[in-house]
């Protein structure tokens, strides 16, 4: 029982309505300071998310008679505040009592978008208990309620590392809840006034600058129709000895830069191209370079070839950062510059000479072992330029109406250790990330078959006698379920397609310092998201109300003479909650984890196929973290119609099916060669009687 006399004396003021409307003048209550914080490795807890909002509640409920009633009541500024902030999550928890027995709750749920430079609202749930008390003549007296909003999007501020805001308005907002249960009910949470800042928030703990939000705001915001870009623009250009321009980019670039930490674990950094960069190069004839410099010690170069005189191409691209504490926290070399370059790729933004490069698609390109680069709305031309403006535009695969056409100008350049001093050529595409991840082995485990070593020999016992043993009734291990998950493009139609079973085993530390393992099955109900590109897809399924979030990623190798172009699984990235009711007893309860293997090749199949195995297959992510797959089918290129095209069996399954036809040709040979002996000794048998009989 949780009783807050402060809470009972707003609540005993607040009046039980009889219709179902909501008063549009009530005062504006205090307004409630929460503030959720987060241990970092070393040091004192830090604050990661600042909420102040003045809200009330409207909550309907229906009496033994059938009416509709409405009991309305303040968010208490003292209410007990939990939560737990992530690299692109943020949640803040708000508890209170209400009545006499009963406690309310609401939830918040923040995030980023795919190249975080906004934040919003993404999701928000309430919690209650239909306490006579407050709820009188209720007609489900004491049923727990699970209210949630509806899909829309709130709060949507830009935001980033270097330019960090909080959201800010002072207009009422009111925002709709729906329980399926109940759906007659009306539940409503009227906003008076609100400031926000689920990310980057200063070591002060104090806002950052506000965006605020538009006059005419309304009072249920619709989905956002029309997005911001995923990453600011910026337009650069270079000029030749004469002053005229001879280098024209325009482009958004989202740097994502994985190091290690004290502690050995690997994390990413993550920051954009700011449109303010300083340009440097040159221009010539056959070759042109471009540099943009940006903070202290940042930069990101880009080298484009003639070729015969008739196309020019990207050859070369390099990225230069510095450790430094303010983006790179906690890293393990504070400080250290680091220079990753990639040269001799496969051909990359091939254009007419005389034209322009565009591309405001999302690209995706590997530099060297650590950096992977987002690009969007990419306008390029290094050679004859003819004035400040870019010549006419040839478009890249993934711009055109056909969304799924093989795309030969957008090639991810693969990674490739840049520790050694000899630049190494690039050879099929892949992508090579944390050098400490463990590579996955795939096992076939339930449909194993002992073979027998081939020097086996069987001798058949004369008056043998076999000994029948009833084996022990067991119950078989419980599969997990079967889920069906898709992927969709910008227009709707699915583009990666996956069936599979997961289970999931994670060690961890108990509080008496045990090792102990989590086990559970990935359900069917996980939420799916990722994209789908021309060389590399993305699977990214969430469950467990957002505890677990596990990305799959694919590449497809570039398609050479006499070679079939494929696919695989190269990627797997976990961010997980040691929730206590799966890591029972844990020493870390609702910590934040994450793990990664980024050097896998499994689940291959020709690029217009999907892979089916229904075989176990035992993937190894890290030494603490596993999955067993079963009855996997994906596709994650080329999907038609929604639907699997022919499918390419792995090894393990084939497998199962020659075992029996193996031991079928060994018994057919024993019997056959039984038969000829029998023979022979027949014969033998009756060559000696013939020769008794004449002597």
């Amino acid at each position: 029982m949780w009783l807050i006399p402060t809470i009972l004396a707003v609540l005993c003021v607040a009046s039980v309505r009889a219709s179902v409307g909501l008063t549009a003048d009530e005062p504006a209550p205090p307004v409630g300071h929460f503030v959720v914080s987060k241990k970092p490795l070393i040091g004192t807890s830090e604050p990661c998310l600042l909420l102040d909002m003045s809200a009330t509640f409207h909550i309907g409920y229906i009496r033994t008679d059938n009416t509709a009633a409405i009991v309305s009541f303040a968010l208490p500024d003292d209410s007990m505040v939990s939560g737990d902030c992530s690299h692109r999550h943020a949640k803040l928890n708000l508890r209170f009592g209400l009545g006499w027995d009963g406690t309310f709750e609401l939830n918040l749920a923040f995030e980023k978008n795919l190249v975080p430079t906004h934040f919003s609202l993404s999701g928000a749930t309430m919690y209650y208990k239909l306490v006579p008390d407050m709820f009188p003549e209720a007609k489900y007296a004491n049923a727990r309620v699970k209210a949630t909003m509806s899909n829309e999007q709130h709060f949507y501020t830009s935001s980033n590392a270097f330019v960090p805001h909080s959201y800010l308005c002072d207009k009422p907002q009111t925002f709709i809840f729906i329980d399926p249960d109940r759906p007659k009910s009306t539940r409503a949470l009227s906003i008076h006034s609100v400031q926000v800042q689920p990310f980057y928030v200063p070591e002060s703990g104090k806002f950052s600058p506000p965006e605020t939000c538009p006059d005419d705001i309304t009072t249920s915001p619709a989905p956002r129709t029309t997005p911001a870009p995923l990453n600011p623009i910026g337009h650069f250009s270079l000029t030749d000895a004469e002053g005229n321009p001879c280098f024209l980019l325009s482009v958004g670039v989202f740097f994502h830069v994985l190091y290690e930490l004290k502690d050995n674990n690997t994390v990413a950094a993550e920051y954009i191209l700011p449109p303010n960069s300083s340009v440097g190069g040159g221009c010539g004839d056959a070759k042109a370079t471009i540099a943009l410099s940006f903070f202290q010690g940042f930069n990101l170069t880009a080298t484009f070839k003639t070729k015969r005189n008739s196309s020019f191409e990207l050859v070369a691209a390099s990225v230069g950062y510095v450790r430094e504490p303010k983006l790179f926290p906690y890293a393990e070399f504070p400080g250290t510059e680091v220079n990753e370059v990639q040269l001799d790729g496969p051909s990359l933004f091939v254009t007419d000479l005389g034209n322009s490069y565009l591309c405001k698609s999302i690209q995706f390109f590997d530099v060297g072992s650590t950096v992977k680069l987002y690009v969007t709305d990419l306008r390029v031309q290094p050679f004859a330029v003819k004035s400040t403006n870019f010549s006419e535009a040839s478009e890249c695969a993934q711009d055109l109406p056909a969304t799924m056409a093989p795309i030969q100008n957008a090639t991810t350049i693969p990674a490739f250790n840049t520790t050694a001093a000899t630049t190494v050529p690039i050879g099929n595409v892949t992508t090579i990330l944390p050098t400490n991840a463990t590579t996955a082995t795939a096992v076939p485990i339930r449909n194993a078959t002992t073979v027998l070593p081939s020097n086996t020999t069987m001798v058949p016992i004369k008056n043998a006698t076999t000994i029948m043993t009833t084996p022990k009734p067991t119950t078989p291990p419980k599969e997990p379920p079967e889920g069906h998950f898709e992927v969709k493009d910008t227009k709707g139609h699915a583009c990666l397609l996956a069936d599979m079973s997961l289970q999931f085993k994670f060690n961890y530390t108990k509080t008496d310092k045990k090792k102990n393992t989590g086990i559970f099955d990935l359900p069917q109900t996980a939420k799916a998201t990722g994209f789908c590109g021309s060389d590399n897809s993305s699977l990214t399924l969430t469950f467990h109300d957002d505890a677990f979030n596990v990305t799959f990623d694919f590449v497809k190798d570039k398609a050479v003479k006499g070679k079939e172009s494929r696919f695989n699984m190269s990627t797997i990235e976990i961010w997980y909650t040691e929730v206590p009711s799966i890591f029972p007893g844990t020493k870390s309860p609702d910590a934040r984890r994450h793990v990664r293997s980024s050097t896998l090749n499994i689940f291959s199949a020709d690029a217009d196929k999907s892979y089916r195995c229904r075989a176990d297959v035992d993937i190894a992510v890290t030494k603490d973290v596993s999955i067993l797959a079963s009855h996997v089918q994906l596709q994650a290129f080329g999907v038609k119609s929604g639907k699997f095209s022919s499918a390419e069996e792995c090894s393990e399954d084939s497998g199962s099916n020659q075992v029996p036809v193996i031991i079928g040709v060994v018994v057919g040979v024993f019997v056959v060669a039984v038969f000829v002996v029998y023979i022979v000794v027949n014969k033998r048998k009756a060559k000696d009687q013939m020769l008794r009989t004449l002597t």
